[in-house]
């Protein structure tokens, strides 16, 4: 667990207050008080599926996978900080607040995993959220529903009040002194790493409050003291917890200045630019896929500019793209009153054949394909698309201009970008995606919050409130807007709300009312009644977009 890489960058720590609101949060949720619930999260940090098993039996843990779990016990519900030496009476999760209810309340610490298997197995005779196979365990396929209903209550936890529990007494190492945005993201992004929370589990699990309610950074942590403090144990000492003071750090976790540098980059849920030519060096082409508006063509100007390439050449692909274009076509021509057939090649073709003719074997060459997927790939490509196989060759089905067989050399990259959004697309041929790494593109709401300015509002949290709203009303990931949609043309990167009322309300909102099919019902839910028709009065659209979205500091 324990994470810090020996630097010299100051050291943070969530706020007293903040842990304390977030134990009175859990202490009104009213939470199924079943210990179950949150040893569910335990097993997602382990990194249970449907598919893969995890195990609580002792016997067949490593003393680090122990350690692991005592540690993330301690984070789940442990009442005493790093400082002190659990006993009995140390662990109360956070559904238990209200009733103070101790885990295992016989149990030393140091020995309460060994309880957790029969915890789980007798719940799970009567609730059954595991397939156990031999004391291991697999989730069921209705394991949401079980969880939902029974633990949850229908409720969903804020992920503030979460974060800020599970990590009340972690040390956040930074280089700079972080701002109360830039702290957020990094326990966002430690949290959602920890949990192990797939994009789908998370929707039903969490209320995704981080960007609305941030977390305060502070340079000292509550103590354990402090926090059993908030609970009202009856005066008998069997009761109580029980902890001895050490003059030692007994345990600890702590996120390093190198993994909170790489969380404030502002690349939201995507990779990073070097993370993007890494892949495409190693498999050689890859896809950018996404909804409109997620950097797509933001990545191949990067790459362009950053990758190294010693040439560069773009295509794009529509329903009348064909291998004529792209490998080769025969032309007919007049000379001396006698009609000639020739062959010319294709833009890919002469590509290829340019790059072998220089034979610089050091350096790289880019192909790029936008709209991959509008096109007929298997026509387009022809014979040729076997060669994606590097060290494959083949026999091209007519000669073209000289060239009798098609290679691609080893230092060709190809990059393909394509919209996920897009609905006169056909499935993608199997032999592309067998032979194509595929990168998918988020919308960036980090780079919304921390780079536009728009009179006082957070535009990433506009973004995010109506991606939320689009989710819950359309239910389809694939019908998001992207950042792009947000970002003004002008350099200073700021909207006055006469420029952004046009964006809303040519750009905007006929995207919306095209991925709705223009359901009035779907458009009011995602940006409100006053806005849905269109507001050309600027004082008018104000009002409405102040009254439908809020108005934030920056």
């Amino acid at each position: 667990m324990q994470d810090i890489d020996g630097g010299y960058g100051m050291k943070y720590y969530i706020s007293k207050n903040d842990v304390k609101e977030s134990i009175n949060y859990f202490k009104e949720l009213g939470l199924d008080s079943d210990d179950n619930l949150f040893l569910f999260l335990m097993a997602k940090h382990a990194g249970i599926s449907m598919t893969y098993p995890v195990t609580f039996m002792t016997s067949n843990l490593s003393e680090k996978q122990k350690k692991d779990y005592l540690d993330t016990m301690w984070m789940l519900g442990g009442l005493f900080d790093s400082t002190e030496i659990p006993k009995k009476r140390c662990v109360i999760f956070p559904n238990k607040f209200s009733s103070l209810k101790f885990y295992q309340p016989g149990t030393e610490f140091d020995g309460i995993v060994g309880r957790v298997k029969d915890t789980i197995q007798k719940k799970n005779l009567t609730l059954t959220l595991y397939e156990d196979d031999e004391n291991f365990l697999k989730l069921k396929r209705n394991y949401q529903d079980v969880v939902k209903e029974a633990y949850l209550l229908d409720k969903k936890i804020s992920l503030k009040h979460l974060s800020t529990w599970l990590f009340r007494f972690t040390e956040f190492d930074f280089e700079n002194e972080p701002s109360e945005k830039q702290f957020t993201r990094v326990i966002e992004k430690t949290i959602r790493k920890f949990l192990r929370i797939t994009k789908r589990d998370f929707l039903w699990l969490f209320e995704d409050d981080l960007s609305f309610n941030r977390i305060k950074p502070s340079t000292s942590s509550i103590s354990g003291t402090e926090l059993r403090s908030e609970f009202e144990f009856p005066a008998s000492a069997d009761k109580q917890p029980e902890v001895d003071i050490s003059d030692v750090v007994v345990r600890n976790h702590g996120i390093s200045s190198a993994i909170t540098r790489q969380y404030l980059e502002l690349n939201g849920e995507n990779p990073s630019h070097s993370d993007i030519i890494s892949i495409l060096e190693s498999k050689k082409q890859i896809v950018l896929t996404g909804v409109p508006g997620t950097g797509k063509s933001r990545y191949t100007t990067i790459l362009k500019s950053r990758g190294g390439f010693e040439k560069v050449e773009m295509v794009q692909f529509h329903a009348n793209y064909s291998y004529e274009d792209f490998i080769g076509s025969e032309t007919l021509s007049e000379e001396n009153g006698t009609t000639v057939v020739r062959t010319k090649k294709g833009v890919f073709l002469e590509f290829i054949e340019e790059i072998k003719q220089t034979n610089v074997p050091t350096k790289k060459y880019l192909f790029i394909i936008d709209e991959l997927n509008r096109g007929n790939i298997a026509e387009i490509f022809g014979e040729t698309i076997l060669t994606l196989d590097r060290g494959y060759k083949v026999r091209l089905t007519k000669e073209i201009d000289g060239v009798k067989e098609f290679s691609i050399p080893e230092n060709v990259y190809i990059v393909g970008t394509m919209n996920t959004s897009d609905r006169n697309i056909a499935f993608l041929d199997l032999a592309i995606r067998r032979r194509f790494a595929f990168v998918n593109l988020f919308p960036n709401y980090e780079f919304l919050s921390e780079s536009i300015v728009f009179d006082g509002f957070d535009v990433g949290n506009i973004l995010k409130i109506i991606n939320q709203r689009i989710i819950e009303t359309l239910g389809d990931s694939e019908l998001l807007l992207g950042q792009s949609y947000f970002i003004p043309s002008n350099p200073e990167k700021s909207w006055d709300m006469e420029s952004f009322k046009n964006q809303f309300n040519f750009v905007i909102l006929p995207t919306l009312k095209e991925y709705s099919f223009n359901d009035i019902n779907a458009i009011n839910a995602i940006i409100g009644e006053s806005l849905a028709d269109g507001v050309l009065d600027l004082e008018d659209f104000s009002d409405a977009f102040k009254a439908e979205f809020g108005l934030e500091s920056v």
